[in-house]
């Protein structure tokens, strides 16, 4: 006889992933967002800088997509600020295109490249500056890092009381030193949001950008003009890595195309971090939506 011990054979039990076991699953009972019937899209972004000026050839590209298509689509790109040495290579501009506004450069190089109607405008932005049309669909795509031009943003939804669904939203790129978030909304008021499932599946309106992240309106340290940083501290806070800009213009350009294009976006925010490379999503389900309506 052997002394050897008889060997065991170990049988796997595969099981089904569970909520429990911290994989997402409410994307399958997500429901899509709806647009309100239009026969125009005009898509505005407001800033043209670390995130704008990568996003800025994708806007381009939509439009050109959906004017194939037959619906007729512009873009206007608003930004104050001049091309300065500063700016490269962080930023989508190279050395030819110093002093020159940022706004008019990038419409001038992506209408010309892909034959669009792009326009701009190099002041600050005013929600004056949007207007509603019950025929044209209008995204405001906000690029901007301070708070006052988050309040100014925020105003534009306002144009929506009374639409369901609503003719204008607002899409809102964000990032900080390597992490980044794209939020989709339609409404700072959370009682609209009590209607935004009119059928089963579908959705026509998301809580704005300001609800999901109220500190979206609060100043950071060095936007007041009586702090007290010294310029190194300055430095440090506004310090970002070279590619976090384009990971935000990507989601945010994902964000336009499913929406407007092939009209299946099921997700109203994501968040990135690109030390970890994670990602985290909410996604359009009655009970991610219903929990901003306080009713």
């Amino acid at each position: 006889m052997s002394d050897a011990m008889p060997q065991r054979k170990h049988k796997t039990v595969r099981r089904k992933p569970t909520a429990a076991s911290g994989l997402n699953l409410s994307f399958m009972n997500a429901a899509r967002v709806i647009t309100a019937a239009h026969q125009e899209v005009r898509l505005v972004m407001v800033g043209c800088g670390g995130t704008g000026s990568w996003l800025a050839p994708s806007v381009a590209r939509i439009v050109r997509v959906l004017n194939e298509s037959g619906t007729e689509t512009s873009a206007l790109f608003i930004d104050p600020d001049c091309i300065e040495s500063k700016n490269i290579p962080r930023q989508n501009f190279c050395d030819a295109e110093l002093r020159f506004p940022k706004a008019q450069t990038l419409a001038a190089r992506y209408s010309l490249a892909w034959g669009v109607e792009i326009g701009a405008v190099t002041d600050h932005f005013k929600a004056e500056m949007i207007g509603s049309r019950w025929n044209r669909l209008t995204v405001v795509i906000g690029c901007v890092d301070n708070a006052a031009a988050r309040q100014e943003l925020a105003k534009t939804l306002a144009a929506n009381a009374g639409d369901s669904p609503p003719h204008v939203w607002w899409l809102d790129c964000g990032n900080q030193r390597e992490s980044g978030q794209v939020l989709l909304g339609s409404t700072n008021d959370p009682r609209a949001l009590h209607y935004a499932f009119p059928l089963d599946g579908y959705c026509q309106h998301l809580p704005s950008p300001v609800l999901q992240c109220p500190d979206l309106l609060e100043p950071q340290p060095e936007e007041l003009s009586h702090h007290n940083l010294s310029c190194a501290e300055l430095a440090l806070a506004n310090a970002q890595g070279l590619i976090v800009n384009q990971r935000v213009a990507a989601e945010a350009a994902d964000y336009l195309a499913r929406l407007l294009i092939h009209q299946n976006l099921r997700r109203f925010a994501t968040w990135f971090d690109l030390a970890s490379g994670s990602v985290k999503n909410h996604f359009i389900t009655q009970e991610a939506i219903t929990s901003f309506d306080p009713e």
